[in-house]
């Protein structure tokens, strides 16, 4: 394992936003193993959450993701092999399509969700609920547009 870029010390938010998101994925995978549910990747988990934000659009969601079109592309057609995924052509614009869940997808999704509220009540038994809570609350305000340097 290399060594850290940063002391331990001075980690950032980001930092702990994705050690956040990396726990509660791990946790999420392991919910929908035990319910019989396939393996999803990170990259499947991040278009399941996009779809579940009302983001439908393969470029939105390859945009927000942070990948190309072709990888967001792959990584849709591999959901779409697994049966959770569709494509059906974009009613504002039929030139483009639009993913939606399956049956069985919205199944999974379903699982997911209550996996991932039962992930929410254990990390709230761990480091209690007034902080969780504090949590939610901070996450939910208006932050406004990206940090932009001057």
């Amino acid at each position: 394992m290399s060594k850290p870029l940063f002391d331990p010390a001075d980690t950032n938010l980001a930092q702990l936003f994705m050690r956040a998101f990396y726990w509660a994925d791990e946790g999420l995978q392991n919910a929908l193993k035990q319910k019989g549910w396939p393996t999803i990747t990170r990259a499947q988990s991040l278009v399941f959450v996009n779809i579940g934000e009302g983001v439908t659009r393969p470029s939105d969601i390859a945009s927000r993701v942070g990948v190309t079109r072709q990888a967001i592309h792959q990584t849709i057609n591999e959901l779409v092999e697994m049966g959770f995924l569709k494509l059906e052509p974009d009613p504002r614009d039929r030139r483009a399509k639009v993913v939606v869940f399956t049956e069985t997808g919205a199944k999974i999704g379903g699982d997911a969700v209550d996996a991932l509220q039962q992930i929410e009540q254990s990390l709230s038994s761990r480091i209690g609920g007034e902080r969780v809570l504090a949590l939610r609350e901070a996450l939910t305000q208006e932050w406004g547009d990206p940090f932009q340097p001057v």
